[in-house]
């Protein structure tokens, strides 16, 4: 189960308090740690070159290309769910101004979901299908309700192994980490009344390229 009325959300982000703690089962929804779709592939080649290979089996060729290895891990994954808040006690129950818990009302005819061609870092989702709810009452958006960005990655390593003796090797090791510089967004704004609501506010880093050495005995 996810963490209630503590800091909670898949990035530790969001406060999870129930809005109306005399109407439990409003708070039922999907868990901040849901991941609805998951795909993980990875691969192993050894390149064809070097002695009794397909290629370049002869020669100085031979002694610099033989024994590299190329793998790599592509990984792509829907986005994890949040809570669409206001900040301050609206309803006016005594929770005091810094209280993050009251939701909005879903307008009628809007889909929080945007078009991928409409979607961008300053409006990820449709704001408009938000309003806040009149003074001293409690909004009907449930809990966890939108889904954020999803993730697209790969990461790919270059290596080669050299022979010192029968138990020891040095391998070298050429690591690049989101290959393809994708921008995969973290933390949307979800505060109604507040400037930042429905912008990205954070991402996950961007490539990333490193060499090391790995001694194996």
């Amino acid at each position: 189960a996810p963490q209630f009325r503590n800091a909670g959300g898949a990035d530790g982000s969001e406060n999870s308090p129930a809005q109306d703690a005399f109407n439990l089962r409003a708070e039922r929804g999907l868990a901040s740690f849901h991941l609805k779709q998951r795909w993980i592939s990875s691969a192993v080649y050894n390149l064809p070159f070097g002695p009794e290979k397909a290629m370049f089996n002869d020669g100085i060729a031979s002694k610099v290309l033989a024994g590299w290895q190329v793998s790599g891990i592509y990984s792509m994954q829907s986005g994890f769910p949040f809570t669409i808040n206001l900040q301050g006690d609206t309803a006016g129950v005594g929770a005091g101004t810094g209280g993050i818990f009251i939701r909005p009302n879903a307008v009628a005819g809007q889909d929080w979901q945007l078009p991928g061609d409409q979607r961008s870092t300053s409006r990820y989702f449709n704001t408009g299908a938000f309003a806040a709810p009149a003074t001293a009452a409690f909004g009907n958006v449930g809990r966890n309700t939108v889904i954020g960005p999803g993730m697209v990655n790969l990461d790919v390593v270059l290596a080669r192994s050299f022979s010192f003796t029968e138990t020891t090797k040095l391998q070298f090791r050429a690591e690049a980490f989101n290959v393809m510089n994708h921008s995969n967004y973290t933390i949307v704004g979800r505060l109604l009344n507040t400037p930042t609501f429905g912008r990205v506010q954070g991402q996950l880093d961007p490539r990333q390229i490193q060499f090391s050495a790995k001694l194996l005995f």
